[in-house]
C-alpha cells in the first residue's frame, strides 16, 4: 500500500522533530552510567563478543541477570561494534528511536481516528498531532530516552507502535499480508521487553474502537493468536526470572490485600504524573518494606480511586474519555503490583512511556472540546495551553541534566533520601 504524504503532515513531522530535539539534545554529552545498572545491561560479554554466530545465538536463547530482551542486546551490540563504548553514538541512538515512536504514534493515531469515524476530519490531524507532541516532550518519558539501560522500552515501543500500524492496514485491507507481519512485529517488541505482552488486549480496544463486536467469531480469530503468542511471552518472562534468583519477586512478600493497596496507590501515581509531572525521580522506594504494617496514608488510595470511579462513572459514555483511560489502563496494569516481578521500586517513569500515550490522548480531546464549547475562552485557553506545554518542555528539558552521569544521579539520590529521612522523624 502506497503512503503518500501531504505537505500538512510534512510540517507536523518536523514540528514533532524539533519538539523532540528542543527536550532532549543535553543527552548527546551525556555519559554511560556507571553504576547505575549501564555496567552491566549495557557494558557486557554479549556487547563485546561481536556479531559471531554463537553469540547472535547465546543473545536469543540465554537469560542474563533476570532480563530478557535480546532484540535490545543487538542494538548495544551494533553500536559497540561500530565504534565501542562511545557514549554519544548510544545516546544518539535512543534519540533517534523516540523521534520514530513519536512519529509512529502521531501516524498511528490518524490513521485510527480517521477511519474509524469517531472523530470528524477536520479534527483528526490536530488531535494526533498534538498527542504526539504531548508524548515527544512529556517528563515521564525521560528516563527512557536519556538513561541507556532502559532503552529496551524505546525498543519495544518502535516494534510495539509499528505492529500496531500494520494491523490497522490489516484491518483496512483484509490482506492476510499486513497480518502476519503484525505477528512478527509483535514477537519482535516483546524481544525489546515483555511490557508488549499487553497487545493482543490493546488489539481488542482498537476493534471496539470501529464499532466492532469483540465477541464476534471474525474478532475472536483475529485476537487468538496473539493471546496465544502472550501466555508463552508470559512464561518466558517468568522463567527469566527463575534463571536469575529462586526468589523470583522482591516484593512477593507483601500480602495480596497490601499489593492490591499499592497497585491503587502507584495507578494514582502513574495517572496524576501523567497529566501533571511533579516531584519525578528515578527511584521511588516503596513506602514500608516487607513484614511492616503499611503506613496508614496508603489506606486512602483505594477509597480515593474507589470514589472517582464512582463519581466519573457515567462520564465513561463518551467513547474519547473511554479510550484514553483504557488505552492507560492496559499499558500500565501490568506494571502495578497485582502480580509480582523483579522489581526494587513501587513507581518507574520508563513504565509509563507507551501508557502516557493515553494521557496525551485525552488532553488532546479536552482541548478540543473546551474549544467547541466554550470559544469566548479561546485566548484564556490559549494562555493556559502554552503556559503547560512550556512547563512540560523545561521540566523535561531539565531532567535530562539529571542523567549526565553517575555524580548527578547521585545527588539526586541523596536528595530523596534526605528528604525521606526527614518525613519519618517529622513523622515520629
Amino acid at each position: 500500500m502506497k503512503v503518500q504524504i501531504t505537505l500538512k503532515e510534512k510540517k507536523d513531522y518536523l514540528l514533532l522533530l524539533l519538539a523532540c530535539l528542543l527536550v532532549y539534545y543535553p543527552i548527546l554529552g551525556n555519559e554511560l552510567l556507571d553504576f547505575w545498572d549501564d555496567q552491566w545491561v549495557v557494558m557486557n560479554i554479549y556487547t563485546e563478543s561481536g556479531f559471531t554466530l554463537t553469540n547472535i545465538i547465546n543473545i536469543l536463547t540465554h537469560f542474563y541477570h533476570g532480563q530478557y530482551a535480546p532484540f535490545n542486546e543487538y542494538l548495544y551490540l551494533l553500536l559497540y561494534s561500530i565504534d565501542g563504548y562511545n557514549p554519544f553514538l548510544f545516546h544518539l541512538a535512543s534519540l533517534i528511536l523516540h523521534i520514530f515512536n513519536v512519529w509512529l504514534a502521531y501516524v498511528v493515531f490518524k490513521r485510527m481516528l480517521s477511519e474509524s469515524g469517531r472523530l470528524k476530519d477536520a479534527l483528526v490531524r490536530p488531535v494526533s498531532f498534538f498527542t504526539a507532541f504531548l508524548f515527544a516532550i512529556h517528563p515521564f518519558n525521560v528516563e527512557s530516552v536519556a538513561w541507556m539501560s532502559a532503552s529496551k522500552v524505546l525498543v519495544y515501543a518502535f516494534f510495539y507502535l509499528l505492529a500496531t500500524y500494520t494491523y490497522l492496514l490489516y484491518i483496512k485491507s483484509e490482506k492476510w499480508g499486513y497480518y502476519w507481519v503484525t505477528l512478527l512485529l509483535y514477537i519482535f517488541s516483546f524481544l525489546g521487553k515483555e511490557q508488549a505482552v499487553t497487545f493482543p488486549v490493546w488489539v481488542l480496544l482498537i476493534h471496539w474502537l470501529y464499532g466492532e463486536r469483540l465477541s464476534s467469531w471474525k474478532t475472536v480469530m483475529r485476537v487468538l493468536p496473539f493471546f496465544l503468542l502472550s501466555l508463552i511471552f508470559g512464561m518466558l518472562t517468568i522463567l527469566s526470572q527463575w534463571a536469575y534468583t529462586t526468589d523470583i519477586t522482591k516484593d512477593g512478600g507483601y500480602l495480596f490485600w497490601q499489593r492490591c493497596v499499592y497497585a491503587c496507590y502507584a495507578f494514582t501515581e502513574y495517572f496524576c504524573k501523567s497529566i501533571v509531572p511533579y516531584k519525578l525521580s528515578y527511584i521511588y522506594p516503596f513506602p514500608s518494606v516487607v513484614g511492616e504494617p503499611l503506613p496508614t496514608w496508603l489506606l486512602v488510595y483505594p477509597m480515593l480511586l474507589g470514589t472517582v470511579i464512582i463519581a466519573f462513572w457515567n462520564y465513561l459514555k463518551r467513547w474519547y474519555l473511554f479510550f484514553g483511560i483504557v488505552f492507560f489502563i492496559i499499558h500500565i496494569g501490568i506494571t502495578l503490583h497485582l502480580i509480582s516481578l523483579s522489581r526494587f521500586v513501587v513507581v518507574a517513569d520508563r513504565y509509563a512511556y507507551v501508557a502516557s500515550l493515553g494521557i496525551a490522548f485525552l488532553l488532546s480531546m479536552l482541548c478540543v472540546y473546551v474549544y467547541r464549547a466554550y470559544p469566548r475562552f479561546l485566548y484564556l485557553g490559549v494562555v493556559i495551553l502554552t503556559s503547560y506545554v512550556l512547563y512540560m518542555w523545561i521540566y523535561a528539558h531539565c531532567r535530562t541534566f539529571v542523567w549526565h552521569d553517575t555524580d548527578t544521579l547521585k545527588y539526586e539520590l541523596r536528595q530523596i533520601l534526605k528528604h525521606r529521612a526527614d518525613r519519618l522523624e517529622g513523622g515520629e
